[in-house]
């Protein structure tokens, strides 16, 4: 009993957590790979659909194990194992995502539906972790299980209805979490601390690939002042990103999380909104899409991403919802304005200059916030004068 890392006082991502985020990263940088390929300046539809569509999945059996991870954790042999085991599947996912996805269709529900299954046995085999958990753990681990056999039973199925079974069988495990589980969750809350630093170090992970994947994109091009300068903006577009990001991070860190759904869910527009951006960073270097479908790309890529940041704070903290709608409303307003612009770079950097916009709002409400949490320790500490 108790011998979890959710009672460590000191807690962190473990080694393997970090380790697995990296996995998950690398299926990420296949996937968006999606995204770089255009057809005399155009990105066909269907291609930005398989993006999204193979995302979903991948992601729910990241969120799936830092769930289970969260709580339940102990760090010892068989749950390395079974880490080590769920890595390996989202290689192979990764290695078909390209354009064997439709022939090796039913591998990589296998493999889907494998990770899952072993999540679901992760949670049978935790049952005597906390003292709460012996029917949490069951239910948890039915329900899981479940909607992997729903996937699974995808492959009996020809095409599309094989698809629609797929997303049931996510959909089915997805909606248990939020409607039917969620009361059963709060037995044993989200490790709040934990679970903030897991999201923050995969955020960081994925611009840092975003990085990488641009620096490796540019090898082969011949430069020029102006590919020069949009490769800076472009920079400086990851880097203000990043700090819009976490330099708020400390006030969400500060509660306490029930669930953690909100964090996790809304993460999903997160990471899409991501991966969009870095891609929309490489074609404006390139200068390889058409105007119109780089302005339809940077939509969706920053309301994702703004959507799916400002979900976790404008509900775990009321008072600065507000100026959480301000301040997004006003970087949409200026990003539309930027797209109105003829060029891709030059759309670039008036999105650059938006994302700056947004990072010097916020540091009003911020400071703001600090004040109110400095107010009564000012007070008790004037009370407890003679």
């Amino acid at each position: 009993m108790h011998n979890t890392k959710y009672f460590d006082p000191h807690r962190h991502s473990t080694w393997l957590e970090a380790f697995f985020d990296l996995i998950f990263v690398v299926a990420i940088g296949d996937l968006t790979e999606i995204l770089s390929e255009t057809h005399e300046g155009h990105l066909d539809p269907l291609q930005f659909l398989k993006f999204v569509l193979i995302f979903i999945p991948l992601w729910w059996i990241w969120v799936s194990h830092t769930m289970y991870a969260n709580r339940f954790d102990a760090d010892d042999r068989k749950h390395r194992l079974a880490t080590l085991l769920i890595m390996f599947l989202l290689l192979i996912i990764s290695g078909l995502i390209g354009k064997r996805f439709l022939a090796n269709f039913e591998l990589i529900v296998a493999c889907y539906a494998g990770a899952k299954f072993i999540i679901a046995i992760m949670y049978f085999v935790s049952r005597q972790r906390h003292k709460e958990s012996g029917a949490l753990t069951t239910v948890v681990g039915w329900t899981v299980l479940g909607g992997a056999a729903i996937s699974l039973a995808s492959v009996l199925f020809a095409a599309p209805q094989r698809y629609a079974v797929f997303y049931l069988g996510i959909a089915f495990d997805l909606l248990a979490f939020i409607v039917f589980l969620k009361h059963r969750l709060r037995v044993i809350p989200a490790h709040t601390k934990h679970l903030i630093e897991r999201v923050g170090l995969l955020t960081i992970i994925i611009l840092g690939e975003s990085i990488s994947s641009l620096a490796s994109g540019l090898a082969d091009f011949e430069w020029t002042a102006e590919k020069l300068m949009t490769a800076t903006t472009g920079f400086v577009m990851i880097t203000s990103i990043w700090w819009v990001y976490f330099d708020s991070f400390n006030l969400l860190s500060e509660q306490k999380f029930a669930t953690g759904h909100s964090i996790l869910y809304s993460h999903l527009f997160v990471f899409i909104g991501l991966s969009i951006l870095a891609s929309l960073v490489r074609h404006a270097i390139v200068d390889d899409m058409a105007p119109a479908d780089f302005r339809v790309l940077s939509v969706i890529g920053a309301v994702s991403f703004f959507l799916g940041k400002q979900y976790a704070y404008f509900k775990q903290r009321p008072e600065l919802r507000s100026r959480l709608v301000v301040n997004t409303l006003v970087v949409f307003v200026l990003m539309g304005l930027a797209l109105l612009l003829p060029r891709t770079d030059h759309m670039l950097m008036g999105m650059t200059a938006s994302v700056i916009c947004y990072a010097l709002l916020s540091l009003r409400y911020q400071k703001d916030t600090s004040a109110r949490h400095e107010q009564p320790r000012n007070t008790a500490i004037a009370g407890d004068r003679p």
